[in-house]
């Protein structure tokens, strides 16, 4: 259940981010799968790109959003290594 709730939050923001004019890659079925980030590979739910800014976006329901402290670290170091890169939570 939880991760069917997070796969279509996932979705949605995909979408969404896709109509506003983004290039979305998202770990969900019917786009690309983002590309693996940190020296784990770790793969963020959303990454979107337009006009030379950046997302890394994490959907996380209320089970994973302690669990996955490591993952959110990782994306947020990698973000801020790089210029015009945001890191998110969403939480559902």
């Amino acid at each position: 259940m939880a991760q069917s709730k997070h796969d279509e939050k996932v979705k949605e923001k995909a979408n969404s981010l896709k109509r506003q004019g983004w290039k979305v890659k998202a770990d969900v079925k019917g786009y690309d799968r983002p590309d693996p980030i940190g020296k784990y590979k770790r793969i963020p739910d959303i990454q979107a790109e337009k006009a030379g800014a950046r997302k890394i976006i994490e959907i996380e329901t209320k089970d994973t959003m302690q669990k996955d402290k490591k993952q959110h670290e990782t994306f947020r170091r990698s973000a801020a290594k790089r210029k015009r890169t945001s890191f998110e939570i969403v939480e559902v």
